[in-house]
């Protein structure tokens, strides 16, 4: 029986991890007006939560990109729930903690999750789903990378979303936040590896068009000697089984 991988992205989310849930010292939640030229974010994956002091704020972001943000998990990964979850229903959220002193990221999505069960009456359910991936591989011809010392750090790039050395892992991982399903490390490679070109090649335009995906995922295959291949694995997922529109504040 062929053995399905695993990719399990839900671990850190068990609220024993970092103690019982807490909620915000005070929160209000207002539908963002109406608007013709509603914008529309280019990647959906970007983390839409700003943290200034104690003061927390999210804007123009329907319940699905709550969701995503309050759980730190990609848009695949959300399914499920009443069609405006989806749409063009969108809030702006402005929340205080408690204290002086200003919350960690992930204390902030705690809390976000509190306020999306209280508010909106959120209830999700975890399933596991098989759902195409990438599978990160050698291209013919073999990789083009410099293998450094193991205990060498990983080195990020001169531009934000690129790198100069690391892991096959932690390429993946890059890769995934680019293109629009997981990349899963399957060149057999380990260690610690440099990139010459810093890995620019990587700005391939976040999910702005397939061909600009296409363009590269070719330049990995010529200038790494790696290249991605179409797959399917199990992974998990959060499905949206009930939610309302939020109470007043």
């Amino acid at each position: 029986m062929r053995a399905l991988i695993r990719v399990s992205l839900f671990a850190f989310l068990s609220c024993a991890t970092y103690g019982q849930a807490q909620a915000f010292e005070v929160a209000s939640i207002k539908p963002h007006p109406p608007a013709v030229d509603v914008p529309v974010l280019k990647n959906p994956d970007v983390n839409p939560i700003c943290i200034s002091g104690t003061r927390v704020e999210l804007q123009t972001i329907g319940l699905k990109g709550l969701v995503m943000a309050a759980y730190n998990v990609k848009e695949y990964q959300v399914s499920g729930g009443p069609g405006w979850a989806s749409g063009l229903d969108m809030y702006d959220i402005a929340a205080k903690t408690e204290g002086a002193a200003a919350p960690s990221m992930d204390h902030v999505r705690l809390m976000l999750r509190s306020l999306l069960a209280e508010r909106f009456h959120l209830k999700l359910r975890r399933e596991s789903k098989r759902l195409p991936v990438y599978d990160l591989v050698v291209a013919k011809g073999g990789p083009k990378v410099k293998r450094v010392a193991d205990d060498a750090p990983p080195m990020p790039g001169m531009r934000r979303g690129s790198m100069r050395r690391g892991s096959m892992d932690q390429l993946a991982a890059l890769l995934s936040l680019m293109v629009d399903r997981p990349v899963i490390d399957k060149t057999g490679l380990t260690g610690i590896y440099e990139y010459s070109n810093g890995l620019t090649l990587l700005d391939i335009g976040a999910q702005d068009s397939a061909d600009a995906i296409a363009r590269g995922l070719t330049a990995i295959q010529e200038q790494l000697g790696l290249k991605v291949e179409p797959a399917k694995a199990m992974l998990d997922v959060l499905v949206i089984e009930t939610a309302e529109k939020p109470t007043g504040n």
